[in-house]
């Protein structure tokens, strides 16, 4: 065999054990040993909307750090109109129901807010609105649309416990773990370049 025979082996045998860890490296980033452990369920603020009459089922989102009640909703996903005459006063979640906004909505039918800790089992009414609450990690925020005597549909627990994948804290999460998976792989592709072209000089 030439020498020009065994440099080329020896470069196809480097790019193929580089190949192999670009994989081992993807592989690590994208699915950790212990994934479950991971992330297990929103770690910051649960955000939990009953649309009551105007939607089948309730609907739950993550926000990460929000400065009060208004802005978990809007970090959970949800699009929020104030009421236009009264700060704080919610009117719309999601463009529901369907109003001007201009004044204060009916008393039997408004959008009622509910707290809780995500391991309890019952809600609480809120004694302030979304705009001046502040909202902690753990906490758990409901939002209902009807007449106010009636909780969230699913217990705190339950919506702490649905938002798993969901909101911005998941999907910085991902992101950030795209963006390390493919910097890991183009070094690994440059570091095979670099080794196969070294062996065509030797």
């Amino acid at each position: 065999m030439s020498r020009s025979e065994r440099n080329a082996g020896s470069a196809r045998r480097s790019g193929g054990r580089c190949l192999r860890a670009a994989i081992a490296v993807l592989f690590a980033v994208l699915f950790p040993a212990s994934p479950a452990a991971a992330h297990d369920g929103c770690l910051e603020v649960t955000v939990v909307v009953d649309f009551g009459t105007l939607a089948t089922e309730p609907a739950t989102g993550c926000a990460a750090d929000p400065a009060n009640g208004l802005d978990a909703l809007a970090q959970a996903g949800f699009a929020v109109t104030e009421v236009a005459s009264i700060r704080g006063m919610v009117c719309r979640i999601d463009d529901l129901p369907e109003s001007d906004c201009g004044a204060a909505p009916p008393a039997k039918e408004y959008w009622s807010y509910w707290r809780a800790n995500a391991d309890d089992e019952t809600w609480s009414y809120s004694p302030v609105g979304g705009g001046d609450a502040r909202p902690d990690a753990g906490d758990v925020e409901g939002w209902v649309f009807g007449d106010g005597s009636t909780a969230p549909a699913i217990t705190p627990v339950e919506a702490a416990e649905s938002t798993e994948g969901h909101g911005p804290g998941e999907q910085t999460e991902r992101s950030f773990t795209w963006v390390v998976a493919v910097v890991a792989i183009a070094a690994v592709a440059a570091l095979a370049i670099w080794r196969m072209r070294r062996d065509r000089r030797a």
